[in-house]
């Protein structure tokens, strides 16, 4: 945004040249007009256009530049110093360059300084789109490639690109050359002249069409109580547009309109703007002869000159356009030196005439708007209707005040109309036909003064008879009613002044005197009657009319949506209008009219025109006028039906005129009701009537004597023939009555209109104009024969189809709002009446159908002349027109037909377009094929619901019928796959075809394109989890996939995809002209169709996750093409981009490696693309162009593209990248920053960019810093961006979310939090980076801002639960068998957070809007509760990404700010609010397991840090019980929970439970189960720890070993290791012993250690891979069970020890070489040195003497595994055979450990005899040799050397102790595991000595 006061036309020209701003260039401004509703209100076009420079450009639009003067020169000075713009240092503009540049073209042009910089920046602005283009070689080779078609590539060259240079190198070279670059500038110079012409007709028009809704109806509409509402139309407007941007668009039109003065002098000048035009327009048409003037010295080169003479011409047409808009509204009749100096300057050139551009070397459409627009404007000038107006007004005055001033009307100048006279005298003698519509306008204003003038002669000389008479006592005076007689048309003598005595002071009348002064050519000439004879007989005025009618309106008027077509139609009809005073009924007259009521359109134009240029339509002009309606249709209805067709064209052409309080019905429709006289030709022969002409009153009538049937075999009234038939055929069939007849009752008078035989009478008879064409179609329907007698009745029945398609068109698509049974009621009252005296079966829809059928087959059997679908083409229009209202009609019809072929037979439309549409190049019926086909698949998806829904449920909201339920699916579905196959053919063949208009290839191409897409939408972005029998689309299915296996094959020769590469390689040659021709538009609409139905292919192959198509590698060939299109034109380029995206994304998704886009595109077009893509949303501030631009980005950088990643993020290429820059001159010119830097100052000032465009960015900087970790770098080198995103973070001003948020506030929360989201990302990627160098400033700094997180971000408290209940239970029960997740958007339908972001709203406004509680009350239906959905899952999805990002970040801070006290208590409190957020979620189960997860593993990871940090923060103990009412909130039954689908949530849960535990019970170093401290604990902390144990390991222990016996596969290993750990650290608790009494209970009333030892009993039954895991974790769990005494006293007591040593798995260990810790199977070791030995050491701990002698009894039981330990620490030398002899491992130590405790605790109780309660005998003495034992320690310890060199870590916890440094450094030990085996190994000493129990 410029800063405040700034000019944003040319603001500092630093600025312009760092890319912080991107001039609007004339051409851009325009084009952002016109594309108005894309682009914010209050952006920067606005900001533009309303800049005082800016304006004064567009008051001057003739002569914009400024002549350069002293003053120009020092602002230029001042602007390009070095103090305003520095020399850049990375080389990219050279403001030397610049300065010469712009002062050459100051020169050259004429132009001052400072005009010249702008453009020569905006030349240098616009160089990447130049670049990008030409042509290379390497784009020529893949061009090829892709379209698979030799020489291809090359026959596009001329109309696409450059000329191929030599190479790349020279073709840059040859580019900045000073030659190129000045060419470049002129041409830029002349492209801003033309838009500037463009612009300012364009808002001068805006404005003037704005005060038009305002102001009264015109002259023209004359109809009483029938005006046009012109208020009303405004407000029918959408509001957005035309109370916000239409109306800003308005006022600057406005202040132009204001400088011109139209009525005065335009500022600072002399003269009126209409003079000023001419003036602009004479220099330059001198100029043309001239020549540029341009390079005197060198001669300016061809390309050049060719350029300015079009530019001239152009310019010439520019002009003109806005003095016709000008002149089209002004409201005041035409000046005299304007319209003087107009007609001088058109006679000087013969009206253009002769005017032929080839003479200036130039070719193109330019001939014809140039001609139209000097007929136009000399009929505008003379302004008709108001000139009458004004003759009127003059006529009551007797003379006229003098004024000589240049400033009156052109009317009341006789001097003026004298010189007027001439020159069309001149102009009619030389037969100029561009001069004739104003040759015969201004006959009728000379006829209409000497109507008026004579009229006022003659009532004078009355007056003076009868003043004569009275004077001289006369008795007998003449009448003097004179003065109220009409005069007669036609042509009079001239009269002079008569001169009666005193009279002669009378003056006479100003007409009189204008009349006076026209001269006659010769004595026996009129000059009216020669003016007259002239513009029709010899100008051919009507055919000219007609030409710009249908030629230039349609052609070159369709700008303003149309509206300036529709303006000058309507001025020719002003002229038809005038001329029917002084013209008979025609044909020419009418053809003339019918051109100007349709302008040369189809139907299918006007069906979708916008709604202010349907109120401007001609027909609502004709049909609120008197004069029209009364002398040319009135006069063509009597003539009904015996001349059939002028009525029915004209009726046809009026019936789109539908106004609202018509009840829908069309304006007409009150003519059609009744028609009260009936004209027909009688045969011959007939009799039955007698004369009853009365000779008084000249009139020939008949009588009727009996019944008249009359069936009519067509019309006859020639259209293309002045003169009428000589034989007219029969109009009765029959005379005799027949039951479908229509007859004419006996007694029914007749006026006779033509005495010669047959008779033609027009009969005073009342009837149904429709019921009569109704009995017409029906006749032809049954013997359609009668066409071959007469074309005729063919016309006639192709009228009469066709206006019932437009009546009920109007009806049905009314142009304003009308109620949906309005329209019902409309559509049904024109079937009606059209229906009448058909037979009871039969209705003018099944007539219609049969003649559509029957004209099918007909074609087959006609020669190629007498071959004509217009029948056929008014068939297909009518059953457009009536599928809305009766579909099941049209589809039946359909699918019974011939036209598709659906029985099996041949297709029709297939034959039709081979035989005869191929034939001719005409392709109006495939097209009309084509819509009908987009208005079938609308209607399925638009009753989709309805067709589930029960009719009972029909019934209350809406007609049955109009529902149309009963059309079966199967028939819809043969339908359109039958429609799809003939498409997808011709759209494969159609690029081979003859087109004599070549707007149909385009605008078939887009409308294929576009109902592919809206095919593939409606099937597959909404209803993904439904099967293709389930979808709500489902008649569509088949048609879809067919398209997709059609497209999206992986064959190497489908030809499907050449002609969608060939529209995509004709946008890259999309015509760049000012000239506006319908033609561009149809241009545009076709790529734009393609790029998006390319697009929604590949998303839709990725969808389905289908294997890589032929489509996606040639694109990839193609992407140089895709390049340019999104350079040459404006509406390409979102398209293009999301394009690119998704084809970067679906190459990636597969297995292969990708192609490379780098590869592909070339450095210079790669360097050039990136360039425009830099400028991103600029100048327009086009937010989605730019959020797509950073997706695409995104994309390169996540997605493979290495190569093409470094040239975004660094903006050098990687070749360049190892090349000495300051020795190497780079081949690609960068005038912009790298897109990375770029993306960083952009966000260092976040808090001005529209906040999805900046989650865009973020989300950019998050990919490139996760997959190139060197641009946390670049991040932290950026001197604002860290400290940018640091002061977002601080919230300040977003509430709470621990509440609901308000529904208002909603989108902003979402969008906040979002951008937070993606910030943590970044800052995450930079933490963990900055880390590992030690630099952790910012973490500390952003320290105080994460309080918020800790507290909201782990909470989704957006979700509304009862919005999402509710909406779900109320859309389920109003619409039965639909679900509201069938219109959840799939992954190929994504869109960003807002309204739209989770259900499809727009699929769903089609489907649903046949219920009135789709909309509801005020507002308050169904779619706006699913719009609240929508923003409340945006906030959902927000938060969710927020927990997301908050996890990663408070990860990566932790390992950073861990031990600081502070964060600790941010950890711990982010624990507790994860934990209870889980407990306490209501959020769906879907999105609720997602999160659970989540938040479990971040509360996890932060507790499992804090663990190991042995954090001493209080609130840490607080974790155990948020942690335990997490996990009982949502499951009691462990096993249930861990063998459950969500068992890895359950079993981090577990795990945080551990660690929680933890927290109360601190590892002590001592190898004692209990630890000793005098730490108390709470009771209610002992209470919770033995809940836990009882539920979680005393139950879940059990209930895993019951699942795990019924099937191994649902448990873990770990899940059990979990149980285990819980156990061990539950009983560390401080004072849990004194509860021993409870856990004794808890485990005995479960059964624990039954179970644990049946889970030993069978462990080698479900081993792991022959690893018997099972049995060590029951033994371990035993063992923990057995370090409290009480419990180990309980297992002693339970036999446990028995049922141990009787399993499998321990009888293993009695084999004779027993389990050694290197062994095979090491975990039968690891059972016994770990399990089984520290289990019977607890329980003879626990027992005492009265276990002793089982115990001994028991490891003697071993002697295997004891005769091994004994020789355990004895020094063996490794073998091959005994890799590990000799070798000391912890294990080995802690099995030593635990026997020699065993020993000396039995050898105490054995030395205690009978004093300990035991018999001495019975104590077995262990067979384990502890004095060799001993000696072997004492040996090892003795020689610390030799027993470092043998220990041996034997697991990773082991090799860890390796790692780490020892405890003491006092012992001597290396690590930490040297240093616990010597400590165990000297306290096995201790114990053998008896130091120790």
């Amino acid at each position: 945004m410029a800063p405040t006061g700034e000019s944003c036309y040319f603001p500092p020209l630093d600025r312009c040249l760092d890319g912080r701003h991107q001039l609007f260039s004339w051409k851009t401004t325009y084009v952002g007009l016109s594309q108005l509703d894309h682009f914010p209100e209050n952006g920067p076009l606005k900001r533009h256009l309303t800049d005082h420079q800016t304006l004064s450009l567009l008051t001057e639009p003739f002569s914009p530049f400024s002549l350069p003067t002293p003053r120009t020169k020092s602002s230029f000075e001042t602007k390009t110093s070095a103090i305003h713009v520095p020399p850049s240092a990375q080389g990219r503009y050279d403001i030397k360059q610049i300065q010469d540049d712009a002062l050459w073209l100051s020169k050259e042009t004429h132009i001052s300084e400072t005009d010249a910089l702008r453009i020569t920046v905006l030349e240098w602005q616009s160089r990447p789109a130049q670049r990008l283009l030409r042509e290379s070689s390497h784009e020529v080779a893949n061009l090829q490639s892709s379209v698979g078609i030799s020489g291809f590539a090359g026959s596009l060259r001329s109309s696409i690109l450059s000329p191929t240079l030599a190479s790349e190198q020279d073709a840059s070279k040859a580019f900045v050359s000073s030659d190129a670059r000045r060419q470049r500038l002129l041409l830029t110079y002349l492209s801003e002249r033309r838009y500037i012409l463009k612009t300012s007709e364009y808002v001068v028009f805006a404005a003037m069409f704005q005060t038009s809704l305002h102001a009264e109806p015109s002259p023209g509409s004359n109809r009483k109580g029938k005006a046009p509402d012109r208020p009303r139309l405004q407000a029918k407007l959408d509001p957005s547009r035309s109370q916000g941007k239409a109306e800003w668009v308005a006022e600057v039109g406005n202040k132009i309109l204001t400088h011109w003065n139209l009525d005065g002098q335009m500022e600072h000048t002399d003269k009126n703007f209409i003079v000023c035009a001419v003036d602009a327009l004479e220099a330059r048409i001198k100029d043309l002869e001239k020549g540029s003037g341009w390079f005197r010295e060198a001669g300016s080169p061809e390309e050049i000159e060719t350029a300015w003479v079009r530019n001239q011409i152009l310019e010439t047409v520019h002009i003109m356009q806005t003095t016709l808009t000008v002149l089209d509204s002004c409201t005041k009749l035409t000046r005299t030196d304007a319209l003087i100096a107009w007609f001088r300057f058109v006679h000087k050139y013969g009206f253009f005439e002769g005017f032929d551009l080839s003479d200036y070397g130039v070719q193109g459409p330019y001939e014809m708007p140039l001609q139209s627009l000097v007929t136009l404007i000399s009929l505008a000038l003379l302004n008709i209707q108001r000139t009458l107006n004004s003759i009127n007004e003059i006529s009551l005055a007797v003379t006229l005040p003098e004024n000589p001033s240049d400033a009156v009307p052109y009317i009341t100048s006789i001097g003026t109309i004298a010189e007027m006279n001439d020159i069309l005298l001149a102009a009619g003698k030389a037969t100029l036909t561009n001069a004739s519509p104003a040759i015969f306008a201004w006959s009728i204003i000379l006829q209409t003064i000497r109507e008026h003038a004579l009229l006022y002669r003659e009532s004078r000389e009355n007056r003076q008879a009868q003043r004569a008479a009275e004077r001289y006592g006369a008795l007998d005076h003449s009448d003097t009613d004179g003065v109220e007689r009409s005069s007669a048309r036609g042509n009079r003598s001239r009269q002079r002044r008569s001169s009666t005595s005193s009279e002669t002071s009378q003056q006479i009348s100003f007409l009189e005197e204008v009349l006076d002064s026209i001269h006659d050519i010769a004595p026996t000439h009129d000059t009216i009657e020669f003016l007259a004879t002239a513009a029709v007989d010899k100008g051919d005025v009507f055919s000219v009319i007609t030409t710009l009618a249908t030629d230039y309106c349609t052609t070159f008027g369709s700008e303003h949506d149309g509206k300036s077509g529709l303006k000058v139609r309507r001025m020719l009809l002003e002229l038809m209008q005038a001329a029917l005073q002084w013209i008979e009924y025609q044909p020419t007259l009418i053809l003339a009219t019918l051109a100007i009521l349709t302008g040369n359109e189809r139907y299918w134009d006007t069906l979708y025109r916008p709604q202010d240029s349907k109120d401007a339509e001609p027909a609502a002009f004709f049909y609120n006028d008197d004069s029209l309606m009364q002398n040319l249709y009135q006069t063509a209805l009597t003539r009904f039906p015996y001349e059939a067709l002028p009525f029915l064209k004209l009726s046809r052409a009026l019936a789109i005129y539908n106004p609202e309080q018509d009840q829908g019905l069309p304006a007409i429709w009150s003519i059609f009701q009744k028609l009260e006289s009936l004209t027909c030709v009688l045969p011959i022969d007939f009799a039955q009537y007698h004369d009853i002409s009365n000779e008084e009153d000249d009139t020939s009538l008949i009588q009727l004597t009996g019944n008249l049937s009359f069936v009519s075999d067509g019309s006859r009234f020639s259209l293309t023939n002045s003169s009428r038939p000589n034989k007219p055929s029969n109009f009765l069939t029959k005379f005799t009555p027949r039951s479908d007849s229509q007859e004419v009752p006996s007694g029914t008078v007749g006026r006779v209109l033509s005495d010669s035989k047959p008779l033609i009478v027009m009969w005073q008879y009342d009837y149904s104009p429709l019921a009569y064409l109704g009995k017409i179609l029906r006749c032809f329907s049954v013997d359609a024969s009668l066409s071959t007698v007469t074309l005729d009745l063919s016309d006639t029945v192709s009228e009469a189809i066709g206006l019932l398609t437009a009546m009920i068109s109007s009806a049905v698509q009314p142009s304003h709002e009308t109620h949906a049974s309005n329209t019902q009621d409309a559509f049904q009252t024109i079937l009606q009446n059209a229906s009448v005296g058909l037979e009871h079966d039969q209705d003018v829809i099944s007539v219609i159908f049969q003649i559509f059928e029957n004209e099918l087959h007909r074609t087959k059997s006609t020669s190629e002349e007498e071959r004509s679908l217009d029948i056929l083409i008014q068939c297909i229009q009518f059953t457009h027109a009536v599928l809305p209202v009766m579909r099941d009609r049209v589809w039946s019809f359909l699918g019974r037909s011939s036209l598709l072929g659906i029985d099996g037979s041949q297709s029709q439309l297939s034959a039709i377009i081979t035989s005869i549409e191929m034939v001719s190049g005409h392709y109006d019926f495939m097209l009309g094929c084509i819509k009908v086909f987009e208005f079938l698949i609308e209607d399925v998806i638009a009753h989709a619901v309805a067709n589930k829904l029960p009719t009972t449920a029909l019934k209350r909201f809406a007609d049955t019928d109009s529902l149309g339920t009963g059309v079966s699916s199967s028939v819809m579905e043969k339908v359109v796959i039958s429609f799809q196959r003939i498409l997808v053919d011709v759209f494969e063949s159609a690029p081979n075809w003859k087109f004599i208009v070549p707007e149909e290839r385009t605008e078939m191409n887009t409308c294929v394109c576009l109902v592919f897409c809206r095919l593939l939408a409606y099937c597959f972005h909404i209803d993904g989890q439904s099967t293709a029998s389930q979808k709500i689309s489902r008649p569509l299915v088949p048609a879809a996939d067919y398209l997709l296996d059609a497209f999206l094959s992986t064959s190497y020769s489908n030809l499907t995809l050449n002609p969608l590469l060939r529209i995509l390689v004709e946008g890259a040659a999309t015509p760049n002209s000012s000239l506006t021709i319908r033609g561009l538009r149809f241009w545009t609409s076709q790529v734009t169709a393609a790029i998006q139905f390319t697009t929604s292919l590949i998303r839709v192959n990725g969808l389905f996750k289908r294997p890589r198509s032929h489509l996606q590698q040639e694109l990839f060939k193609a992407t140089p093409v895709l390049a340019k299109v999104y350079a040459a034109h404006e509406s390409y380029r979102l398209p293009i981009v999301e394009l690119f995206g998704e084809l970067i994304r679906s190459i990636d998704n597969a297995d292969e490696q990708p192609p490379s886009l780098l590869g592909h595109l070339g450095q210079h077009t790669a360097s050039s693309f990136l360039e425009l893509l830099s400028i991103t949303d600029q100048p327009f501030s086009d937010i989605d162009l730019s959020i797509g631009i950073w997706g695409l980005l995104s994309a390169i950088v996540s997605r493979r593209q290495q190569w093409f990643a470094i040239f975004i993020l660094t903006g050098n290429t990687p070749r360049e990248s190892f090349k000495d820059s300051e020795k190497t001159n780079s081949l690609v010119s960068q005038q912009t920053e790298p897109l990375l830097t770029i993306a960083l100052d952009g966000l260092s000032n976040i808090e001005r960019l529209e906040p999805m465009n900046a989650i865009a960015m973020l989300e950019f900087i998050a990919s490139a810093a996760d997959y190139w970790p060197w641009v946390i770098h670049t991040i932290e080198e950026h001197p604002h961006f860290l400290a940018a995103m640091t002061e977002y973070l601080k919230f300040p001003d977003l509430p709470a979310l621990s509440t609901k948020p308000r529904s208002s506030q909603a989108s902003a929360d979402y969008v906040r939090l979002q951008t937070c989201s993606v910030i943590l990302d970044v800052l995450a990627m930079y933490v963990n980076n900055t880390h590992q160098t030690g630099n952790n400033k910012l973490a500390k700094k952003l320290l105080p801002s994460l309080s918020f997180f800790s507290q909201h971000a782990v909470s989704v408290t957006g979700y509304n639960a009862s919005l999402h209940r509710n909406l779900r239970h109320n859309f389920e029960s109003k619409f039965r068998g639909c679900s509201l997740s069938a219109f959840k958007r799939t992954e190929a339908n994504k869109k960003p957070l807002g309204k739209l972001f989770y259900y499809d709203l727009e699929i769903a406004e089609k489907m649903l809007n046949f219920d009135p509680a789709w909309i509801g009350k005020h507002g308050q239906g169904f779619a706006e509760e699913i719009a609240r959905a929508n923003i409340n899952l945006s906030l959902t999805e927000s938060q969710v990404n927020l927990l997301r990002s908050w996890k990663f970040f408070a990860v990566e801070l932790s390992r950073v700010l861990g031990p600081d006290a502070k964060f600790q208590s941010i950890m711990v409190l982010t624990i507790v609010n994860c934990l209870r957020s889980n407990a306490s979620s209501i959020l769906p189960e879907a999105i609720f397991e997602q999160l659970a997860m989540s938040r479990a593993e971040l509360a996890f990871t932060l507790l499992q840090n804090l663990v190991k940090l042995k954090s001493s923060n209080s609130e840490l103990k607080n974790v155990l019980s948020a942690a335990w009412g997490t996990f009982r909130a949502h499951q009691t039954d462990v096993g249930l929970a861990l063998a459950g689908e969500s068992a890895d949530y359950y079993r981090i849960l577990l795990k945080i439970l551990c660690l929680a535990l933890q927290a109360h019970a601190p590892e002590s170093e001592s190898n004692d189960a209990i630890s000793n401290t005098n730490t108390s604990v709470p009771l209610l902390t002992i209470q919770l720890v033995l809940e836990v144990v009882r539920v979680v390991v005393a139950q879940g222990f059990r209930s895993l070993i019951t699942i795990l016996h019924d099937d191994s596969t649902r448990i873990l290993p770990a899940d059990i290791l979990l149980i285990v750990a819980v156990l061990r650290t539950g009983l560390r608790v401080p004072d849990i012993e004194k509860h021993s009494t409870q856990l004794v209970f808890d485990f005995s009333d479960n059964q624990t250690a039954r179970c644990a030892s049946a889970l030993l009993s069978w462990a080698d039954q479900i081993t792991i891979d022959h690893d018997p895991v099972y049995g060590e974790l029951s033994i371990l769990f035993l063992l923990e069970l057995s370090s409290i005494p009480a419990l180990a006293e309980s297992l002693a007591v339970e036999g446990v020890l028995t049922q141990v040593l009787s399993t499998n798995l321990i009888t293993y260990l009695r084999r004779d070489r027993g389990a050694g810790p290197f062994d095979s199977q090491s975990r039968l070791y690891s059972i016994w040195a770990r399990g089984v030995l520290p289990l019977l050491l607890n329980i003879l701990a626990a027992v005492g003497a009265p276990m002793a002698a089982e115990i001994a009894s028991s490891v003697n039981s071993f002697p295997s595994q004891l005769a091994r330990a004994s020789n355990i620490f004895l020094y063996k030398p490794s073998t091959a055979a005994d890799p590990a002899a000799g070798v000391i491992t912890f294990s080995m130590v802690s099995e030593a450990q635990t026997l020699a405790a065993i020993t000396t605790i039995l050898d105490t109780f054995r030395e205690a005899g009978p004093s300990a309660g035991v018999i001495t005998t019975q104590i077995e003495e262990p067979t384990w040799n502890k004095i060799q034992v001993r000696d072997h320690i004492e040996g090892l310890l003795q020689r610390r050397t030799a027993l470092r060199d043998r220990i041996f870590p034997s697991n990773e916890k082991e090799e860890a102790w390796v790692r780490q440094p020892p405890v003491s450094s006092a012992g001597g030990a290396e690590n930490r595991l040297e240093e616990k085996i010597v400590i165990d190994l000297n306290l096995i000493l201790s114990i053998l000595e008896g130091g120790e129990q």
